[in-house]
């Protein structure tokens, strides 16, 4: 691919992207559990694939580790989900797939007629069915007061 200056300045966004995800669901799947566990197991597979596609589609096979910006970031979510739980896990999880589709639609709207477009096609198939199955774990994660101890004395 023939690659103007902006389309590697966003080539290297969406590598730096996708090895921020990984390396987050790499890290959040060492301490998951149950449903948690089994979602990150379905989406390692996947952003190692994204990883790999975008930098052999950007020539960017170079680009494997995280710049200062999103290191930072990663430490702090990875904080984060581990103070407060699994349920703060999901909610990254599914925060990380909506900002995944906006970006990859705002991609697919500037490149859509050309090489680019179908790539991205590709990319937003998979950042659906993520988010479909993200959010349809979180029925789990919802407040149900026949589990609240100190509701049934009310």
């Amino acid at each position: 691919m023939l690659a103007t200056t902006a389309d590697l300045q966003l080539g290297r966004q969406l590598v730096l992207d996708e090895i921020f995800d990984l390396s987050l669901y790499q890290e959040l799947r060492r301490h998951a559990s149950g449903e948690l566990q089994r979602v990150l197991d379905e989406l390692i597979p996947v952003e190692t694939r994204h990883v790999a596609f975008w930098q052999r589609f950007f020539e960017l096979e170079h680009v494997t580790r995280l710049d200062v910006f999103r290191s930072i970031k990663l430490t702090a979510l990875l904080l984060t989900c581990r103070a407060f739980g699994d349920n703060a896990s999901h909610l990254v999880l599914e925060a990380l797939e909506v900002h995944g589709i906006r970006k990859y639609l705002r991609v697919w709207d500037r490149y859509k007629d050309g090489p680019l477009g179908e790539a991205v096609r590709e990319i937003l198939e998979d950042e659906f069915k993520h988010e479909d199955m993200v959010v349809s774990g979180e029925t789990s994660r919802r407040i149900d007061p026949t589990r609240c101890a100190t509701c049934s004395s009310a």
